[in-house]
C-alpha cells in the first residue's frame, strides 16, 4: 500500500454521483486552507482552474497539505494527467457501476426541476432533459458507464489491479460510505468525522426487467474494477 505523503498534492477523483460531495465535506474539514476543488462550470462551459502544486518566489517548494478535488474527467482535457501530471498520490470513492448509472438519471432529472446546474452539460441541457427521456430511454440509449472517463486513462483488463494498487492510495465505496471515511482517515492521518449525506436523489420510476444484467455485459471492465476495489483496502462488509 503506498503511503500518504504531506509534502505532495492529494488528488481526490469525484467520479459523479459517489458520495462526492459528501466527501468534499470531509476532506474540507481535514485540509482547510489547503482544499481546493476542480469541478467544470457547466452553465457557463469554463473548465476548472489549474492551481499552483508549489510555492515560494521560484516555485520550487511543495504546497505542504494540498488536496485538490472534484471531476477530474479525461474526455474534456481536465483530467489529472491533462492538469497535473506529476501528482502520483490519488484517492477517490466508487459505486456499485449499475447503481450510479440509475443514479444519475434520476439527478439530472432532479435538478432540471429545481433548475440546477446538473441538468446541463457544457453549457447545454443535459441529454435526458433536452430528449425528455424516461429512465426506459435513457437505459436504452446510453448504455455505457462513464466511471472510466475519470480514473486514470490507461486502465485495461490486463493491468488495472496494477494501476491501481501503484497510484491510489485508497479507493472507497460509497455504499459504506462512514466505514470508507473512517478507514481513509488512518491512510492519511486524520481523526474520522461523521459523514454528511448531501445530494441524494430519489428514485422514482421502477427499473426494466434484466435491465442490469444487460448494464453489466456492456460495463465489464467497469464492474471489474469496482468488484477488486470492494474487495480491497478492507471495503467489504
Amino acid at each position: 500500500m503506498k503511503s500518504y505523503d504531506p509534502s505532495k498534492p492529494l488528488i481526490s477523483i469525484h467520479i459523479p454521483k459517489c458520495a462526492g460531495a459528501s466527501l468534499s465535506e470531509v476532506l474540507r474539514a481535514w485540509f482547510k486552507n489547503g482544499f481546493r476543488l476542480h469541478y467544470h462550470n457547466e452553465k457557463r462551459n469554463i473548465p476548472p482552474p489549474r492551481y499552483k502544486l508549489y510555492t515560494g518566489f521560484f516555485r520550487k517548494k511543495p504546497h505542504h497539505g494540498l488536496c485538490i478535488h472534484g471531476h477530474f474527467n479525461n474526455n474534456r482535457g481536465n483530467g489529472t494527467r491533462e492538469y497535473y501530471p506529476e501528482v502520483d498520490q490519488m484517492i477517490s470513492v466508487m459505486r456499485d457501476p449499475f447503481d450510479l448509472h440509475l443514479s444519475t438519471y434520476f439527478y439530472v432529472r432532479r435538478q432540471a426541476k429545481n433548475k440546477g446546474s446538473g441538468a446541463y452539460r457544457s453549457g447545454q441541457k443535459h441529454r435526458i432533459i433536452e430528449n425528455n427521456w424516461n429512465l426506459e430511454d435513457y437505459l436504452r440509449e446510453t448504455k455505457r458507464s462513464y466511471i472510466l472517463n475519470f480514473l486514470p486513462s490507461d486502465l485495461a483488463f490486463d493491468n488495472y489491479r496494477q494501476i491501481i494498487e501503484d497510484q491510489f492510495l485508497y479507493i472507497g465505496i460509497s455504499e459504506n460510505l462512514q466505514q470508507s471515511v473512517n478507514i481513509l482517515s488512518k491512510i492519511i492521518g486524520f481523526y474520522s468525522i461523521a459523514v454528511p449525506h448531501s445530494n441524494v436523489s430519489e428514485w422514482d420510476e421502477p427499473v426494466p426487467e434484466g435491465a442490469r444484467e444487460e448494464f453489466e455485459e456492456n460495463n465489464r471492465l467497469e464492474t471489474e474494477i469496482y468488484r477488486f476495489v470492494k474487495s480491497k483496502w478492507g471495503n467489504s462488509e
